[in-house]
């Protein structure tokens, strides 16, 4: 027979103790205690990933409204931006997003200036930056 078990005469069998639970939520606290500092940097990489991604599709757009206007020219109204395709994206930390029209003084996000009438796409959370296209992605 197996611990903790009884025989067929009438007895019962022995459940877990308050000791055995104890024990094994205490190593999952140990284990999860271990593993935060690992998973938590992941999730705030992915999500600055994900902003990336809106900046780019953003930007995407951007070219879009551009080919389509009879001026040939950006806007840096988002709303404009939401008949090109899908909609405006959102930022999963809550960041706002601006487009802005370099006058030849803005930065990328790798510091190189980008040329006057170039875009610079922001995003207003914490550590998500901006994006200039064809300067950002060289």
């Amino acid at each position: 027979m197996f611990p903790g078990w009884t025989s067929r005469l009438g007895r019962t069998r022995r459940g877990l103790t308050l000791l055995d639970l104890l024990a094994a939520v205490a190593i999952m606290v140990i284990m999860m205690a271990l593993a935060a500092p690992v998973f938590l940097p992941m999730v705030s990489n992915a999500k600055q990933s994900d902003c990336r991604a809106n900046l780019q599709a953003i930007a995407n757009a951007e070219e879009q409204y551009r080919r389509k206007n009879t001026t040939h020219v950006y806007t840096t109204t988002l709303s404009d931006l939401s008949q090109q395709g899908a909609g405006v994206p959102k930022c999963p930390d809550g960041g706002t997003y601006t487009i802005t029209i370099s006058n030849g003084t803005a930065t990328a996000q790798n510091g190189q200036t980008v040329p006057s009438g170039g875009l610079v796409i922001s995003c207003s959370a914490a550590g998500h930056g901006k994006y200039a296209p064809g300067i950002d992605n060289q």
